[in-house]
Parts: C-alpha cells; sequence; structure tokens
C-alpha cells in the first residue's frame, strides 16, 4: 500500500480512508463485497495446490506436480492476503503485508523451480543464486522487527522481480520458436503479467485513479498460473498419448523381437548343427589315417623283423597310439564343451571294469617296473547301472597318471560303495601310488582344462592337460564327483565316485587270443564282407584277416553291400558306419528288413573312433557261426541265447547318428522300441492262441528286426526261433518260446528305459 493515503485505525487494522470511515460498517461491507472475485481466485489457487499435491503423490517421480502445487499455494496466499478478506482473519496490518510480500518471493522462487522441469538441463549457477534470492528476500520479510521498513521496500522488490520476468520471458520465448507446445502457453501467460503488472506499477508511480481501488497483480498472476497448469496438462496428456502408443504397438513390438529371438536361436542351433558334424567329420578324417598306421604297424610287427626294425616299428605303434589317444582327448573335450556327450545307464560288472583298466595300462607298468595291485570292499555291488566305457576311460586316465608320476614303488586300485537314497548305490574308486606326490598348493590347477603342473619347456612328462578335466566331466555327468589328496614326495591318491542302481553282474564272455589266430580261418571258416569306403581302412582290414588266414570280398559302400548279399550268402558284414550313397545304419536296416531269417549275416559295425585290434577280431570272427549252422540266433533243438542283453556296438552306432533336426536317433529309437514291442508282443500271444502261425512269424519277424536294429540281441535270437518254428509248423516249443520272448522284452525294456533316462531327444 502507498503510504501517502490518509488512514485510520479500527482497533489495530488500517483501511483507505476513501473506503471506510469509523462506524461505517455498510461500507466496510461493500469493501468486502468488491474484493469477492479476489477471494474466489484465492481459492481457486488453493484447490489448484491441492489437486496437484494429490497428483504429485500419484506420481512421485514428476516433480513438477510438486513445485506447481507450492507455486499455486504461494498464490492463494498472496491473493488472499492483498485482498481486504484477510482482516476478516485478523486486525494486524503488518502480518497482512509480510504474508503478502513473503508469498510473492517465494513464489518467484518455486515459478524458477516449475518452469525449470521443461528443460533437461540443470540450473544455472546465476539464475540459482537470483532464485535464492528471492528465499533470502522472503526471510527477510517474515524475520524483520518492523514492518515499515518491508512497505517501503515494496517498489525495489517488485523491481527486483523484472529480472524474473525478462529471464522466463527470453526462455519462453526460445522454446515456442523452437515449436515448444507448452512454451507458447506460459508465453502467452507471461505476457498478460507483463502488462498487467507494467499497468500497476504505472499506476502507482504516476498515481492513477483505479491504482487505488483495485489490485491488477493477481490477476496477471492467476492467468500465469492458468497458463502454467495448461503447459503441464499439456506435457502430461503428451506423454499419456506416448504411452498409450507404446501400448498400441507393444504386441507388435513383442512380436517382432520374438521372431528376432527365433530366427537368431535358428542360427545357433544351426552353428550348433555345423559344428557337431564339423567335429564329426574331422573325428573321421583324422582317426581315419591314424587307424591305418596303427593297423599297418600292427601287420607290421607280425612279419620277422630285425631287432632294430621291430624297435622302429614298436616305436611307430607306441607315436601313434599316443597321437591317437590326444586326438580322441581334444575331440572329446570338444564334444563336452558342445553338451554332445551321452552317458549310458546299462550294468556292468565293477570288477570288469577294474581288471580291464589295469590290463590297458599293464604295459607300461612293466615298462617301469611298478606293481599293479587292486582291493574291493566287503559289501561291494557285483554290478552297476552305469556307463561301463567312460568309467573305464577315467579309471584309465588316471591310472596312467598314477604310472607315469611313480619312478618305482606301486599303484594300487580300492573299490568301496555306499548306499544312497532311492535304492541307488554310489561306487567309490581310489587309485594310489607311491610317486613324486603334488604340492598342496597346486592342487587346485589339476581339473582345469589345459593346465599342467609343470608348464616349462624343460618338463620330463608331457600332455596336453586336458585328461584330467575330462575326467571330472565325466564323473559329474556319471552322478558323482573327483578329488585329489597328495603331499610332495609322498605320492597322491585320486578317488572320484559315480552313482547308479545295483544290478547283477552281467555275463563275461570268454576272451580270444591274438597271438595263435594264424590258423583260425583253417578250423573256422567264415564267408565275410568286408564293407568300406576309404582305400586305407580296406588295406588295413583286409592286411588283419589276411593274417587271421580269410580271405574277404569288398564293397565300397551300403548299395554294393545289398548288392553283394544278392549274389551270395555272408556269415559275416564288417560294415563302416560312413559311407557314400548308403551308409553302414540304413544298408543294415534294410538288411534286417528285407533278407529272410536264414539268409541274415552278423553285422558288425566299425568307426574311425576305435581302431580295430587283431585280437578283438579274432574274437568276433570266433564268436561268429555259419548259417545254416547252429549259431546265436536260433537252434534246431536247443536255442543259445546270447550273453548281452543289449549289443554295445549298435547302441553306440545309433547313439553317434541324428536327425536331420538335430534329434538324438538313439533316444527317437528307444521310445518307438518300447511302444512297438509291447504291441508286436501282445499280437504275438493272441495270434499264437488262435493258432495262425503264418502271421506269428511275419509278426517276429518284424519285431526281429526292430530288435536287431536297436540291439537287443536276446529278443532278436527268441524271435528268430519263433520265426523259424512257424514258417515250418513246428508249434510244439512255441508255447515255451513265446513266454520266453515276453520275460527277455521286459529285461530290455528295463534296461532301455534306464538309458533313455541319460539319452536326451534333441542334441
Amino acid at each position: 500500500m502507498a503510504s501517502d493515503s490518509k488512514r485510520y485505525t479500527a482497533g489495530s487494522v488500517m483501511v483507505d480512508s476513501r473506503f471506510w470511515k469509523p462506524g461505517d460498517e455498510a461500507a466496510w461491507n461493500r469493501t468486502l463485497l468488491a474484493d469477492v472475485p479476489v477471494l474466489v481466485l484465492s481459492l481457486l489457487f488453493l484447490a489448484a495446490a491441492a489437486y496437484h499435491v494429490l497428483l504429485y503423490l500419484r506420481r512421485r517421480q514428476e516433480k513438477g506436480h510438486l513445485w506447481f502445487s507450492l507455486l499455486s499455494l504461494c498464490f492463494a496466499v498472496n491473493t488472499f492476503a492483498s485482498s481486504y478478506w484477510i482482516y476478516q482473519i485478523t486486525d494486524r496490518y503488518d502480518l497482512a503485508v509480510r504474508a503478502s510480500d513473503l508469498t510473492g518471493h517465494a513464489a518467484a522462487l518455486f515459478a524458477i523451480q516449475f518452469l525449470w522441469t521443461f528443460f533437461s538441463r540443470p540450473i544455472p549457477r546465476l539464475l540459482r543464486a537470483y532464485q535464492l534470492s528471492h528465499g533470502v528476500l522472503a526471510l527477510w520479510i517474515a524475520l524483520w522487527p518492523g514492518v515499515r521498513l518491508v512497505v517501503a521496500s515494496q517498489t525495489l522488490r517488485m523491481l527486483w522481480l523484472l529480472p524474473l520476468l525478462g529471464m522466463a520471458a527470453a526462455l519462453v520465448l526460445r522454446e515456442m520458436w523452437r515449436g515448444h507446445v507448452e512454451a507458447r502457453l506460459i508465453a502467452l501467460g507471461g505476457l498478460v503479467l507483463i502488462a498487467v503488472e507494467s499497468v500497476e506499477m504505472a499506476g502507482r508511480q504516476l498515481a492513477l485513479p483505479w491504482s487505488r481501488e483495485v489490485s491488477l497483480a493477481p490477476f496477471g498472476f492467476a492467468v500465469v498460473l492458468v497458463a502454467m497448469g495448461g503447459a503441464l496438462s499439456s506435457r502430461f496428456r503428451r506423454v499419456h498419448d506416448e504411452l498409450d502408443r507404446l501400448r498400441l504397438t507393444l504386441e507388435d513390438q513383442v512380436r517382432e523381437r520374438t521372431a528376432a529371438l527365433q530366427a537368431a536361436k535358428e542360427e545357433a542351433l544351426a552353428a550348433s548343427r555345423a559344428k557337431s558334424e564339423f567335429l564329426a567329420n574331422m573325428s573321421h578324417e583324422i582317426r581315419t589315417p591314424m587307424n591305418g598306421v596303427i593297423g599297418m604297424t600292427s601287420l607290421l610287427l607280425e612279419t620277422p623283423l630285425t631287432t632294430v626294425q621291430k624297435d622302429y616299428a614298436e616305436t611307430i605303434q607306441v607315436s601313434g597310439e599316443a597321437l591317437l589317444a590326444l586326438i580322441n582327448d581334444i575331440l572329446d573335450f570338444s564334444k563336452m564343451e558342445s553338451g554332445k556327450v551321452e552317458i549310458e545307464r546299462l550294468p556292468f560288472s565293477l570288477a570288469a571294469v577294474i581288471a580291464e583298466s589295469l590290463e590297458m595300462v599293464k604295459p607300461l607298468a612293466d615298462r617301469q617296473g611298478i606293481t599293479l595291485r587292486q582291493t574291493i570292499a566287503a559289501g561291494t555291488p557285483e554290478a552297476l547301472a552305469g556307463d561301463h566305457a567312460r568309467t573305464r576311460q577315467v579309471l584309465v586316465n588316471l591310472l596312467g597318471n598314477a604310472i607315469k608320476f611313480t619312478p618305482q614303488g606301486e599303484v594300487c586300485v580300492a573299490l568301496s560303495a555306499r548306499p544312497l537314497a532311492e535304492g541307488r548305490v554310489e561306487a567309490h574308486f581310489a587309485v594310489s601310488d607311491t610317486g613324486i606326490g603334488i604340492p598342496a598348493e597346486e592342487l587346485d590347477r589339476l581339473f582345469v582344462a589345459f593346465q599342467q603342473l609343470d608348464g616349462s619347456l624343460t618338463r620330463k612328462h608331457g600332455g596336453t592337460g586336458l585328461g584330467l578335466a575330462i575326467s571330472k566331466r565325466l564323473t559329474e555327468l556319471m552322478g558323482g564327483t573327483i578329488w585329489a589328496e597328495s603331499l610332495a614326495g609322498q605320492g597322491s591318491t585320486f578317488h572320484f565316485t559315480i552313482a547308479g542302481e545295483a544290478a547283477e553282474a552281467p555275463a563275461i564272455q570268454p576272451a580270444v587270443s591274438g597271438h595263435a589266430d594264424r590258423g583260425l580261418a583253417d578250423h573256422h571258416p567264415l564267408r565275410i564282407l568286408l564293407a568300406e569306403d576309404h582305400p586305407v581302412n580296406q588295406h588295413v582290414m583286409l592286411g588283419l584277416l589276411g593274417h587271421l588266414g580269410y580271405l574277404a570280398d569288398l564293397a565300397g559302400n551300403g548299395r554294393e553291400v545289398l548288392a553283394a548279399l544278392q549274389r551270395r550268402t555272408y556269415d559275416l558284414i564288417l560294415m563302416d558306419v560312413q559311407m557314400p550313397e548308403v551308409d553302414g545304419l540304413e544298408a543294415t536296416r534294410r538288411i534286417r528288413a528285407e533278407l529272410p531269417a536264414g539268409s541274415q549275416p552278423r553285422i558288425i559295425a566299425m568307426t574311425a573312433h576305435a581302431p580295430v585290434q587283431i585280437g578283438d577280431l579274432a574274437a568276433v570272427l570266433a564268436a561268429t557261426n555259419r548259417r545254416g549252422d547252429p549259431d546265436s540266433v536260433a537252434g534246431e533243438a536247443v536255442l543259445e541265447i546270447p550273453p548281452d542283453l543289449l549289443d554295445r556296438r549298435s547302441l553306440d552306432l545309433l547313439r553317434s547318428l541324428s536327425t536331420p533336426s538335430g534329434e538324438s536317433l538313439l533316444g527317437l529309437s528307444i521310445q518307438s522300441y518300447l511302444t512297438t514291442s509291447a504291441a508286436d508282443l501282445s499280437a504275438v500271444r493272441e495270434l499264437a492262441e488262435e493258432g495262425r502261425w503264418p502271421e506269428v512269424g511275419r509278426t517276429v519277424h518284424r519285431l526281429k528286426g526292430s530288435s536287431a536294429t536297436l540291439g537287443a540281441a536276446r529278443v532278436a535270437a527268441v524271435c528268430a526261433a519263433i520265426e523259424e518254428r512257424a514258417r515250418a509248423d513246428q508249434s510244439q516249443d512255441l508255447g515255451i518260446l513265446i513266454a520266453q520272448l515276453g520275460r527277455e522284452i521286459e529285461r530290455t525294456q528295463t534296461a532301455l528305459r534306464l538309458l533313455s533316462e541319460s539319452t536326451p531327444a534333441a542334441e
């Protein structure tokens, strides 16, 4: 209020004499009535403050609502305090002045804070200082003892608001120039406020007639507040529109992303299949010449040689076997890295796996003068359902390391077992030596791939550092673990465990020595067909067969095998798995499906993964009978059942193959066989009860083919016997044979289910 007006005091209230004189209550009421629009305006400001406080409480990350609510509250108090309605609450003029001026400066402070929410950069230091100056002025107004100086400084403090108005105008105009929609609204309100404030200041300085009757400033602030509210609403409406657009397009984006992920998955699967095919091809291509080197060296050692020549040949053989072992380690580790290693679950003798492992390392131990011992604790089961080959691989690796690092003394294998939950058993193997030992600080590096305790160029013992890493992966896949205990200079003990169900020990076939086989063909003649496409392997196999006295016909692929069987009958086919045109697996399927029972040869799969040893070959030949003789398939009076429930060679063959989609052929074959064998057995029983023997023969012929393909040797043998008798109308033994077929199928299905649990359906 201007200080030159004449004022009267009613109590402590100071009122302009033109609006009210002492005792003139009617005039006072008219004054209050004239200020009703200002009162309504302050109430609207207060409502806006409350509304934006609620919005802020719902979305606390939107600070603009908080600053706008505080700004509205300041406008509400300032407008109310600038009207005569303030004297309905208090009769203190100084309090009204302080409330009006204090909230004016607070409004300036919050206005800067609110406006800056529209920018993506912090408030500049100079502007921050200006903002804080209004906070200081607000505190000065609240705390200064007398009100006279506060009233006297009103004009100067109003001028101090001009930089704020100029800065706000400049910023808003710049954003408006850039096309900012909200800036246009605030600019419009700002122009109105500037015009109103200019008129207000001019009226006070020039003592214009209307300047005493009504204050225009609240209405200017009201326009700015409405403009700010509109800008804020426009901003958040735009944000919500954008959210709606994103919500509407989210499904399309998810669909596109899903399609992209599916495409990436397909690419990854294709890359994985390509890697698997590459590993398989490289495995075959690398191992084939190595098998040729080892095989031809074996034949060379069987010929008359001088001492020097024999030493050279033995060196070649040892080096070839060492190189092949190195290749096998690298390829095995690659398969484990890509998750392609499968663990089978078939019964095997624990004592037998120790005996086989010791036999394999015995030549190395003999050369170093190392004694080999074994102990088996009481209560250890005879057999375990697990992976015989992988268990032997781990044990041989540990035995080889123990012998290599033991200059003198002994190496001992100890076997014990303990029961687990659900009828399972944990077999514990411990390989102890009296060698050089391992420092305690080096034990953590033992099972890390490509790590060797002595990595220097002068190290005494070679190796890739993969053996123990592979052993660790294998033991984990078999449900066990591996660890070591050692002291430097006092020897080491390596432990590993495997888990499985206790089982009956399978029958063990007598081994055939490879040292007295030169005359095998004389007393055991066979008609042999060799199916092999690689010239080196052809030469090796023909040489090994010739050493045993056999001559074999040669076929370069599966198509030539089928053609050869049309010309004559063979007792044995040595079938390579990988061949052009028609591979060994497809040729075997056709043979089992097309040839009659009496013409079915025994088929032995060959693969570059395992070099053929002359002793193993002699054992296979000795166990093969001529077609027409009482053999392992069916006899005239007594049925001879093969000792093994499942043929490991057939299983290994299926395990190495997959469908074009990457699914495991072994897993699919097992699931199919479990279904079809049960249905075929039921059909055989029904047909036998009705005496329909020709149909019985056809049904068991189909069951025999699928059983032979999967390696269910016992089922195939019983099927062959039933088929032969059914076709010859010899029904007197069929009831016994069908009952035996049921028992063999039940045993085989149990073994296959165990095997299926460890065979993934997809690679």
